[in-house]
């Protein structure tokens, strides 16, 4: 039986609310069929406009096997392009991030202007056209300054997810932000099990302390909309101008939750860690506007820091996960902010799921592994991320995609 046959037979038997087979976290066919029918099909956080605000400037990533680049064009405009040479497909810009009038292949030297069309290709024959090449585009979205691309010929709408997070945006003015820390970490575990982790508190207790001195992690209600407490702060939030709520769509979550009493950040003391703070946000706490969107990312907005997880799968137990922090665009480090304190939380928060997610790794590696229960009371968002995956990589394989109303018992 093929990957693509026993990966469908064993989406259309599992049992629900389960965590997937062991071949879904190890196995390379299994992997080449997630970047086919996921990560080459959906939206994928690239960036942030504010890393590329000049033309020229340019930021890649690497989706799947595919290198993507993200640049600002003479007029100003973003695009984006696979990062492939149309001459004999070498990768044209090799850096992470950088800036260049137009790109050359440093290969044969081929060179293209910003928007994407060939300037000079030396030596070719005379019948050859440079008109009729250029670079292939990719689709780009943005929203409030954060980046989106799509390699799918026919990308899904964006807008669904653009105007549910825009109005929650809007007041923090994340446009006039800058970006003051960026860190790579590469995590020796399958994509899913990296999600899984990020999307649920269960194991924060225990695991995260520096996290829960600050988070405020609540467990005497069901759901968020129904816990007293929570409506109450919401309102007041809504008062200052912050909406608040819970925003839950088809690949994307969010919701504002409370800090624990007298934090208003997510910091080692719960003091604020950036002096300026964001948009017009009052200096009493409005906890934290944190939401993720699948497959590739998660954030969280204080008063006065973003922060950003963003994940792309470089193998089958492998996955590269990029941390950002974003500052106001006018505060100094060492005036208005010290980096180590701006970055200890979650550079700690990461080293220890690190940890988890590949001793987790380890454990469904083991002929002894078998799917266990999500807990339908702290795990509900790590449901509705497997249900999701379930039923996209169902439809991609032909087998009809889940009824919304089934994807959290």
């Amino acid at each position: 039986m093929s990957g693509r046959s026993e990966m469908l037979n064993l989406l259309s038997t599992r049992q629900k609310c389960f965590t997937l087979p062991g071949r879904f976290y190890n196995d390379s066919e299994f992997y080449a069929l997630d970047l086919e029918g996921i990560f080459y099909r959906r939206w994928i956080f690239a960036g942030l406009e504010c890393e590329i605000a000049s033309p020229g400037e340019y930021v890649t990533l690497d989706i799947g096997r595919s290198s993507i680049v993200v640049l600002r064009d003479d007029a100003g405009a973003l695009r984006a392009f696979f990062n492939t040479c149309r001459h004999r497909g070498s990768r044209i810009c090799l850096a992470a991030k950088g800036r260049a009038r137009k790109l050359t292949c440093p290969y044969h030297q081929w060179t293209y202007d910003l928007d994407g069309s060939l300037f000079y290709a030396g030596r070719m024959h005379e019948e050859f056209d440079p008109k009729s090449i250029s670079l292939k585009p990719v689709h780009v979205e943005t929203v409030e300054g954060l980046i989106y691309v799509c390699t799918a010929e026919q990308p899904p709408s964006f807008a669904p997810y653009r105007d549910a997070l825009r109005p929650y945006l809007l007041p923090y003015d994340i446009k006039a932000v800058k970006l003051a820390h960026s860190t790579d970490l590469v995590e020796n575990a399958n994509w899913k099990l990296v999600v899984e982790n990020s999307r649920e508190c269960y194991h924060c207790p225990s695991r995260h302390p520096e996290l829960v001195k600050t988070l405020f992690l609540d467990y005497s209600s069901p759901t968020l909309e129904s816990n007293p407490g929570v409506v109450e702060f919401w309102e007041k939030c809504r008062k200052a101008g912050f909406p608040s709520g819970v925003e839950d769509g088809e690949d994307f979550g969010m919701s504002r939750l409370r800090l624990t009493e007298g934090a208003v950040s997510i910091t080692v003391d719960g003091k604020p860690a950036v002096a300026r703070r964001l948009g017009g946000a009052p200096e009493w706490s409005i906890g934290t506007w944190r939401w993720e969107h699948f497959p590739s990312m998660f954030a969280h907005v204080f008063a006065d820091y973003v922060f950003i997880f963003r994940l792309l799968p470089i193998g089958p137990e492998q996955t590269l996960v990029t941390a950002k922090w974003l500052v106001h665009r006018d505060a100094e480090e060492g005036r208005d902010y010290d980096l180590d304190n701006l970055l200890k939380v979650w550079t700690l928060t990461n080293a220890q799921d690190l940890d988890l997610v590949e001793t987790n790794q380890k454990g469904v590696n083991s002929v002894g592994y078998e799917p266990g229960p999500y807990s339908r009371h702290s795990e509900r968002s790590v449901i509705k991320f497997t249900e999701w995956y379930c039923s996209t990589m169902l439809d991609h394989l032909g087998g009809g995609a889940m009824r919304a109303s089934e994807l959290v018992a």
